[in-house]
C-alpha cells in the first residue's frame, strides 16, 4: 500500500475540479519509475518493472535491481493513458516493461530512440522534439548532460520533459542528468512548481574521474537553491547498485545548509505526494 505524504496539498474544490476530479499527485514507485496523476490524466514516467535481482550489476556489488517493486506491475499500469521515456537505458525502460506494455500503448520518447522502439514494436511511440500537445497537457522535451568528459560521451543522449496544463502546477522531470547550466536554464525558462531530479550519484566504474553520472548530494541542494519557488522531488536512489547517494544521506546534506523538508522532498518507494 502506498504511503500518502501531505507535505503539499493544494485540498481545494476548484482544483480537483479542473483534474477531472483527481487530485494531483506524484507516485515513486521505485528508482525512476514515477506514477503521476496531473490535470486529470495518468502517466507513468521511465517504467523498470524487472524483480529484484533480475538483471546485471553495474558497479560489480550485486545484480540490479537491488529491491522490489512496491506493488504489483498490473497495479502501476491501473488507468495509465501514456507513457513518458527519457531514454533506454535498462533502468529507464526495460524488458519487463516491455513485455508488460500493450504495444499500443502511447510512448512520447527522445528522437534518438525511434529505432529502439521499433525493434521492440511498439506501434504509438512518438518523438518529441521540442514539445507535444497530448489533450490538456502541454508536453515540453528538454536536454542535459548524462555525466561529463569520457562518461558522459559513453552515456550517450538523455532527455527531460515538463509538462504544462492551465490551472496546474508545472513539473520539469529533469531526467538522467548532472546540473549544468543548461538545467539551470531550464529551471529559469519554464519557472517549474516542481522539478523531479534523479538523485543516486550514479557512477560507473573506471569512469569515477569523471564524476556522478546523475546528481549527487551536492547537485541535488544546489539545484533545490537555483529557484525559490520549486520544491524539489528526489528519486533514483536505493535501487540500483551504482548509485552511492542514500535518502539518509541526502537529507543530511540539506540539513546541514538549511533546506527544508518542504523544499527538499525524498519519497521512500510506493510514497505519494500530493502537489
Amino acid at each position: 500500500m502506498a504511503i500518502v505524504s501531505a507535505v503539499s496539498l493544494t485540498g481545494s474544490l476548484e482544483a480537483q475540479q479542473k483534474s477531472g476530479g483527481k487530485e494531483n499527485t506524484v507516485q515513486l514507485i521505485r528508482s525512476a519509475t514515477l506514477k503521476l496523476n496531473y490535470a486529470g490524466r495518468t502517466f507513468v514516467v521511465d517504467p523498470m518493472f524487472s524483480a529484484k535481482g533480475e538483471f546485471m550489476s553495474f558497479a560489480g556489488v550485486e545484480k540490479n535491481p537491488t529491491v522490489g517493486l512496491p506493488m504489483p506491475v498490473e497495479e502501476i499500469k491501473k488507468n495509465v493513458e501514456f507513457v513518458l521515456v527519457t531514454h533506454t537505458h535498462i533502468d529507464h525502460f526495460d524488458p519487463a516493461a516491455s513485455a508488460a506494455l500493450d504495444k499500443s500503448s502511447q510512448l512520447y520518447i527522445q528522437p534518438t530512440d525511434v529505432a529502439f522502439f521499433e525493434k521492440e514494436k511498439f506501434t504509438k511511440a512518438k518523438p518529441v522534439n521540442d514539445s507535444i500537445v497530448d489533450g490538456n497537457i502541454t508536453i515540453h522535451r528538454t536536454s542535459g548532460q548524462h555525466g561529463k568528459g569520457a562518461v558522459g560521451a559513453r552515456m550517450g543522449n538523455v532527455s527531460g520533459f515538463v509538462l504544462k496544463s492551465p490551472g496546474h502546477p508545472t513539473i520539469y522531470i529533469v531526467g538522467d542528468c548532472i546540473f549544468t547550466d543548461e538545467i539551470l536554464g531550464n529551471i529559469k525558462h519554464y519557472d517549474p512548481d516542481y522539478i523531479i531530479v534523479n538523485s543516486g550519484g550514479a557512477f560507473i566504474t573506471n569512469f569515477q574521474v569523471d564524476g556522478p553520472i546523475i546528481m549527487d548530494e551536492s547537485q541535488v541542494v544546489q539545484t533545490a537553491a537555483s529557484s525559490a519557488k520549486a520544491k524539489v522531488i528526489a528519486v533514483h536512489m536505493e535501487a540500483l547498485d551504482h548509485c552511492p547517494v542514500t535518502r539518509v544521506s541526502l537529507r543530511n546534506k540539506a540539513n546541514f545548509l538549511q533546506i527544508r523538508e518542504d523544499k527538499l522532498l525524498i519519497p521512500k518507494d510506493g510514497e505519494v505526494i500530493r502537489l
